[in-house]
């Protein structure tokens, strides 16, 4: 704040579409110590902002990484696609389930690590994999649950929108010599026919969409798929439940939903639901 006071840098306004601060994101490794500073401003002012990255590095150590990203669009979006790295790395690591997975400013990753472990050994269990199932995992992000999973299936497929991200799950599978997983980007309502239309079939899908959910193009896609059992991670109760009656009116019952508070003293929760087709 100090900073941008002395600057006299306008934060940005919604309504009007006026001014320069939008968001800061902080994005820490738990168990690697490394540290994100994500600044998301309007119009790229890189000049303006340069000398924040040397402030924060010295308050927060060398190693830390400084972002400037760049979101001119009015729409209440947290980040564009134009980024300009101040300081440091474009990214940081953190270690998870005895893996080590590469973040990068614009990939989502689970916030919580504590927490996280909890989540993805329960998508693990829930799986029930015996080491020759062929998995889909839709809205892959990074690949965390997908390069987990790969341990004990014949191979994974990994769908994200996000290029960053998928760049990232690629970059992780390689540092943690992990071969049976492939990444596609795109619209999971897109990329999941296509690989229908190839022949790729699936035992066991598992999907942690966002908070709006399936799109009904995708949900429609999945029942066409069939697979045997589904792992549905929601960070949204409303939209679960919603895309949860449309599995069952396909011909999957729920077998249970399990919530895990992943953001202590907030109103927001996590749950994973199995289905089984049948």
């Amino acid at each position: 704040r100090a900073f941008f006071a002395e600057r006299k840098l306008p934060v940005y306004d919604q309504e009007s579409g006026e001014g320069l601060l939008r968001f800061l994101m902080l994005r820490e490794g738990k168990r690697t110590g490394e540290a994100m500073v994500n600044v998301v401003t309007s119009a790229p002012q890189v000049s303006e902002l340069a000398p924040l990255a040397d402030r924060l590095r010295s308050r927060v150590g060398q190693t830390a990484s400084v972002i400037l990203n760049v979101n001119p669009k009015k729409a209440s979006v947290a980040v564009g696609v134009e980024e300009h790295l101040l300081a440091g790395r474009d990214h940081i690591r953190e270690a998870l389930g005895g893996l080590v997975f590469q973040i990068s400013a614009n990939s989502f990753f689970q916030t919580n690590t504590l927490q996280a472990e909890r989540l993805f050994a329960l998508v693990e269990e829930s799986t029930e994999l015996t080491g020759s199932e062929t998995v889909i995992d839709l809205y892959s992000g990074t690949g965390a649950i997908s390069l987990l999973l790969a341990r004990r299936c014949r191979s994974v497929y990994g769908i994200e929108v996000a290029q960053a991200a998928v760049d990232d799950a690629r970059r992780n599978a390689k540092a943690n010599g992990i071969e049976n997983c492939t990444f596609l980007a795109g619209e999971v309502r897109g990329v999941l026919p296509q690989l229908i239309a190839r022949g790729v079939r699936a035992e066991v899908v598992v999907a942690d969409p966002p908070r709006a959910g399936f799109h009904p193009q995708a949900l429609r896609a999945l029942v066409l798929l069939g697979p045997g059992r589904i792992v549905y991670v929601s960070c949204n109760p409303a939209t679960l439940a919603r895309d949860l009656g449309e599995l069952v009116r396909g011909g999957y019952r729920v077998e249970w939903v399990q919530p895990l508070d992943m953001f202590p003293h907030t109103p927001h929760i996590e749950a994973v639901a199995r289905l089984r087709k049948g």
